[in-house]
């Protein structure tokens, strides 16, 4: 089948709540039965943006969700309020190893081999223990159905020089199926430009000295951000499923990751390693038993230009979880039982006498899926989660209720979550930098708590004979309140061998309230729209600084138009854009808002040949001044992009 017309499809799905999601229940449901609101995207999304990673891709499809840099040049995220430790990110439901400034490497997450992506916002320990308080963020592999495939592309973007090349592979017969996939990306160092030049500022220092009005922010700018470093990365995948008999299933999966970072006097190298087994036996379509083991290691190192590393072991997480999980059916209900075992194991030079943590977190939980009438369905789940070296526990609920009229869904929402401190934050001891200044961990820290509450309404629906607004639309309106206690932070710290220090403790939290407004048409005619805004705000102890800037508003949208010419040519059409208002701290030395826009054209040419051009900011916005937090954009750039899909130009 064309590419044009899967993706037409997938972009009807989206729009029709016809998918099936996971993350949302831990089972498959259809999107527009999931206990609480799933935000999808879908294969076409991820196709129509063209994006190289994961960040490009969430940040153009979610608003309420910002990248930005922590120290290094590190990415940092900002979901709803909540910082990257508090999103629990997953690949096919497991959990990734490692973290910088309390981020996973979201480089990790090659999209090359990614089918869609699943949002739950709020908290969702119930079902994921850890880490899950403010929101799951689930990316699912794709499993092609052709009896083989086989791509090759590229992609040059002119900010940065920034190239991309990829291959993927599979074969599906009756008994196996594999999928693989390789990328690789570079990325050239970019200068950015100064805010202000030399005769600029001697101009306000002139006027300062003569009494005259100047402008105080020329002499005060202290922009933090002056040249983004260059980085190579090569990620390599394999997934490989087995159908032994009709009722068992074995999946086998295996990657490897590699990107170094290029700094000015050193280089950064991050490896990752990851494997695992599952099998699944399936009495019938609804009965089943999961088992599996997950292994996953994140390394990090410094190179001198010499090629010595700085640190015998700079850092090194493992992590090894064993899981089972078992659906049981009653009638037109289900109850599902789980449990975890993972070993967490951490290196670093970071502890004291370079020594290693390890813990151990035992789970287990429980759902039940109540489905009283064909329109009031209950779900309720509770968990209860160990960790054997803070020896701490918690006991996390939800309970959803979905009422679904002919013409709209309702649903209501309350869930627990919590996160664990780590073993970085427990036991760390060094000084940052060498600059005299000495971070120190609290094996005393107690776990971060959150309590959310969210009310939705669904309209979906069919518009006919009303000429050109014939098709689809979907209107998605939430409200939410997410409390937040004991958060982990920095404290200013005792005296440490005469050096100040900053101290792991638990401090009062915050509350943030929002609203979440979501809207899709498709037009019969080939046009659609897909408008999301997100409205926040924040109250108690909110700690803002350069890496963390929550913003009021904000809103992604994107009008597309979809057309096949003639049997040898289509064409996909993008223009979206992404607006953020401006940050909540009223900081007058960052960014106060932006809009960046992009235009994206897919043509898809004879016989699997696509080749994609692109305009990004559109509108050649540039920021006043470069911090953490600000829009990483020197103004309008450019790219293109080809994709060969060998398996259409090669005949058996």
């Amino acid at each position: 089948m064309p590419a044009i017309h899967l993706s037409a499809q997938s972009l009807r799905d989206s729009i029709e709540l016809e998918p099936v999601v996971i993350t949302a229940s831990h089972t498959p449901k259809a999107l527009k039965d999931a206990p609480v609101v799933t935000r999808l995207i879908t294969l076409y999304d991820i196709k129509i943006t063209d994006a190289t990673n994961i960040q490009d891709m969430l940040t153009q499809e979610i608003p309420g969700l910002e990248f930005g840099f922590a120290m290094s040049q590190e990415t940092s995220l900002n979901m709803s309020g909540f910082g990257g430790n508090a999103v629990l990110f997953l690949v096919d439901g497991e959990r990734m190893a490692g973290e910088t400034m309390d981020n996973v490497d979201y480089n990790r997450m090659n999209l090359d081999n990614v089918g869609r992506i699943e949002i739950v916002k709020g908290a969702s320990s119930a079902l994921y223990g850890s880490n899950a308080v403010g929101g799951v963020v689930n990316i699912i592999s794709r499993e092609n159905l052709e009896p083989w495939t086989a791509n090759v592309n590229s992609r040059y973007n002119s900010f940065g020089h920034e190239w991309r090349n990829g291959a993927g592979f599979s074969f599906n017969t009756r008994k196996w199926n594999s999928q693989t996939s390789f990328q690789h990306t570079k990325i050239d160092p970019v200068d950015l430009p100064k805010p202000y030049s030399s005769e600029e500022i001697a101009i306000e220092l002139m006027k300062k000295a003569q009494g005259l009005p100047y402008d105080e922010s020329v002499l005060n700018d202290d922009s933090n951000l002056s040249r983004l470093y260059g980085q190579k990365t090569y990620n390599v995948k394999e997934r490989l499923t087995w159908r032994v008999t009709e009722k068992l299933t074995l999946v086998g999966r295996g990657g490897y990751f590699f990107r170094t970072s290029e700094r000015d006097t050193y280089d950064y190298h991050f490896n990752g390693y990851s494997a695992g087994l599952k099998g699944r036996y399936a009495w019938d379509y609804a009965r089943h038993l999961e088992l599996s083991y997950a292994y996953d290691q994140y390394d990090k190192a410094n190179f001198q230009p010499d090629g010595t590393r700085t640190h015998d072991h700079d850092y090194s997480n493992r992590q090894q979880v064993v899981h089972a999980l078992y659906h049981h059916p009653f009638g037109k209900n289900s109850l599902i039982l789980g449990a975890d075992y993972m070993h967490d194991y951490l290196s670093t030079y970071q502890f004291i006498d370079n020594t290693s943590h390890a813990q151990d977190i035992i789970d287990g939980y429980a759902q039940f899926d109540w489905n009283i009438t064909d329109r009031l369905n209950i779900v309720g789940s509770v968990r209860y989660d160990y960790f054997s070296a803070s020896a701490q526990k918690a006991f996390t609920e939800r309970l959803a209720v979905v009422y679904k009229y002919p013409w709209m869904t309702f649903r209501a929402n309350y869930a627990s979550g919590f996160r664990a401190p780590t073993l970085k934050e427990m036991y760390m001891h060094f000084d940052m930098g060498n600059m005299g200044y000495m971070i120190i961990g609290n094996p005393d820290l107690e776990p971060e708590k959150s309590h959310n509450f969210n009310l939705a309404v669904e309209r979906t629906n069919r518009i006919r004979n009303s000429g050109f607004l014939d098709g689809r639309y979907n209107f998605t309106l939430m409200g939410y309140c997410n409390s937040f206690d004991k958060r982990i932070t920095t404290i200013e710290g005792p005296v440490y061998n005469g050096m100040e220090s900053a101290l792991y403790a638990n401090e009062d939290g915050i509350t943030v309230w929002g609203v979440d407004v979501s809207l899709g048409h498709i037009w019969d005619c080939g046009f659609s729209l897909k408008v999301n805004y997100s409205w926040m705000h924040e109250t108690g102890n909110v700690y803002y600084s350069d890496f963390y800037q929550p913003r009021s508003h904000s809103m992604t949208w994107r009008i597309g138009y979809d057309h096949r010419f003639s049997r040898h040519y289509a064409l996909n059409a993008a223009l979206s854009g992404r607006s953020q208002g401006k940050p909540q701290s009223g900081r007058t030395d960052v960014d106060q808002g932006y809009t960046i826009c992009r235009l994206m054209l897919q043509h898809h040419l004879w016989r699997g040949i696509h080749l994609n051009t692109a305009v990004d900011n559109l509108f050649n916005y540039k920021p006043k001044s470069y911090y953490y937090s600000s829009p990483l954009t020197t103004g309008i750039s450019f790219s293109v992009g080809l994709s060969v899909d060998l398996d259409t130009k090669i005949r058996f």
